[in-house]
């Protein structure tokens, strides 16, 4: 199962992202959370410690890389093993909820 959540700024997509992972978690479900906000604060939501989300690291872009597909479409692959990028960039919360974040904006311009 797939849940990618979206809409405008400040009608609560991050609290309901990780509300939804959470109770999945709980009931036994293996939840991977993919914080891909310019400003990510899903960990807070997950229960990851404030410390602990601040020394999350974003995946680096040269982690991934755009193949073109048969169709014309494009797909966005890893360049390195998914589940060692996993073990290097993921945070597991208290319910089990691994979570990644893309990317993080690091000065003006730079998103």
């Amino acid at each position: 199962m797939r849940i990618a959540i979206a809409g405008k700024g400040g009608t609560g997509k991050t609290t309901i992202a990780g509300t939804l992972a959470r109770i999945l978690a709980q009931r036994g479900r293996n939840v991977l959370a993919v914080d891909a906000d310019t400003n990510p604060n899903l960990a807070v939501t997950l229960g990851v410690s404030g410390a602990q989300a601040q020394e999350i690291l974003g995946l680096p872009r040269d982690l991934m890389t755009r193949q073109a597909q048969p169709d014309g479409s494009t797909k966005v692959v890893f360049t390195a093993d998914p589940e060692q990028v996993l073990q290097e960039y993921g945070v597991v919360g208290p319910d089990g909820v691994r979570l990644v974040v893309m990317g993080k904006v690091h000065h003006g311009g730079a998103g």
